[in-house]
């Protein structure tokens, strides 16, 4: 027992020396766990095009019809549509590596079903007052993908809530000139604040015919 308590005490002192006298010891790198839940949709993409406002049914209808009626079924493209509550991501449907499209949550202004329930759509904020609608189709409905993207823009609101500085909430003070991220981040959640009130007034996405 004696010898046990004194080989004890020549290790505990043994290291206690090497960290006074200042020597490194090997430190372990754990990898940072990923938590980000990303959701896969395989979908058709009939493409992208500019649109004059950021948000608004209209806006988002007008960009829908606009692309069906320039295209036929057998030229949109089967695509992988992956939704994290960072990005959506638009990727080759038989290689997921060849990314086509990677829009920011942050940046999403607006999305819907359009007045076909198959029909899905999202407008981007590009910056300089620029704005693209990405239109898809999908089977049986589009429920499910606008659900999973209005949860990413809601999951990515709230982040951007709890990371913002108490100061910066008590103070009314305008953001700097040069400052255009905070500028787009206000126009997006003026735009999730929009769409929040859109899907109150509409029908649950859960309900739309198969």
């Amino acid at each position: 027992m004696t010898e046990r308590k004194n080989a004890k005490a020549m290790a505990g002192g043994s290291l206690q020396d090497r960290m006074q006298a200042g020597l490194d010891l090997p430190l372990q790198e754990f990898p940072t766990p990923k938590t980000e839940l990303v959701q896969k949709f395989q979908v058709l993409y009939l493409g992208m095009m500019p649109v004059a406002r950021p948000i608004g049914m209209d806006i988002l209808n007008g960009a829908i019809d606009s692309l069906i009626g320039s295209s036929n079924r057998e030229d949109w493209t089967p695509v992988a549509l992956n939704v994290a509550d960072a990005t959506v991501t638009i990727s080759k449907d038989q290689d997921e590596e060849e990314v086509l499209v990677e829009c920011r949550v942050r940046f999403l202004s607006f999305m819907g079903v359009g007045r076909d329930v198959h029909s899905f759509a999202f407008i981007m904020d590009a910056g300089g007052h620029r704005f693209d609608c990405h239109v898809f189709w999908c089977e049986p409905n589009a429920g499910s993908v606008s659900e999973a993207v209005q949860a990413a823009c809601m999951l990515r609101y709230q982040k951007c809530l709890v990371a913002r500085p108490p100061s910066q909430k008590a103070c009314g003070s305008s953001p700097p000139a040069d400052s255009v991220s905070r500028r787009v981040s206000t126009s997006v959640k003026r735009g999730v604040l929009s769409l929040i009130d859109t899907l109150k007034q509409k029908r649950p996405v859960t309900e739309l015919p198969q």
